[in-house]
């Protein structure tokens, strides 16, 4: 049975190179992202195995229109870092606007999932959590490493209230090179200084990311309710 994928934020990142190894293994994809022309570029590149729509998972109405048919699986990659917020100076709207994306959204989707899936022997969801979610984050960004916090819980309490038709887990990456790094990494040796914490001594790809969601989606029939650090040996 050919496995389709809903991956959100699919439009570059982790998102892009979940979809890449998706459609390489004969899968189907289907890819939301905010990003009309970054869904465009993704169409042209992995061709008609995918399908893409532009939904903002903040926005129930958008998860209740777009395109679900026959999806077996879901990996929630959609989020957003956030602006940087010093304690003294908390704006309580963007700090519900981080929430509306990475918690609330990752709710929302997961049930219009749960409502549209077709069962499938390997089916899975894989949520996109970080290392953040554990050690705080970045100065300034409290509310991120809260949110990340957030998805780790909900995906033990996830894989325990839909088990034992859906494998879930949780991917906790570190520091990847990818576009959301250029909000925090400012200065121009930044990510060679970033890199010096890292006992591999260098950031994590995006491919690397989406390699090891694709064994938790596909070939790990065992594992449920985890969280698995792609992070370097950083913690």
């Amino acid at each position: 049975m050919t496995a389709t994928v809903l991956i959100t934020g699919a439009g570059s990142g982790i998102g892009l190179a979940v979809a890449q190894r998706v459609v390489s293994r004969g899968a189907r994809a289907i890819l939301w992202d905010i990003s009309g022309q970054a869904l465009t570029a993704a169409q042209q590149e992995l061709g008609a195995a995918v399908e893409t729509a532009v939904v903002d998972v903040s926005d129930a109405g958008a998860i209740a229109g777009a395109p679900l048919e026959g999806v077996t699986h879901l990996v929630n990659n959609a989020g957003v870092l956030g602006q940087r917020m010093e304690w003294g100076a908390l704006d309580a709207e963007h700090l519900q606007g981080i929430l509306d994306v990475n918690v609330v959204g990752l709710m929302m989707v997961t049930q219009a999932f749960m409502k549209a899936r077709v069962p499938h022997p390997q089916a899975a969801i894989v949520n996109l959590s970080s290392i953040a979610g554990e050690n705080g984050g970045a100065p300034g960004f409290a509310a991120y490493g809260a949110s990340k916090g957030a998805i780790m819980a909900l995906t033990r309490a996830m894989a325990r209230d839909f088990a034992p038709d859906l494998r879930v887990n949780a991917l906790a990456p570190g520091i990847i090179d990818t576009p959301i790094q250029d909000a925090v990494m400012t200065a121009p040796n930044a990510r060679a200084q970033a890199a010096e914490g890292i006992p591999l001594g260098r950031l994590g790809t995006a491919d690397e990311v989406a390699g090891t969601a694709e064994w938790l989606l596909f070939d790990a029939p065992y594992v449920t309710g985890e969280i698995l650090k792609v992070a370097g040996g950083r913690r």
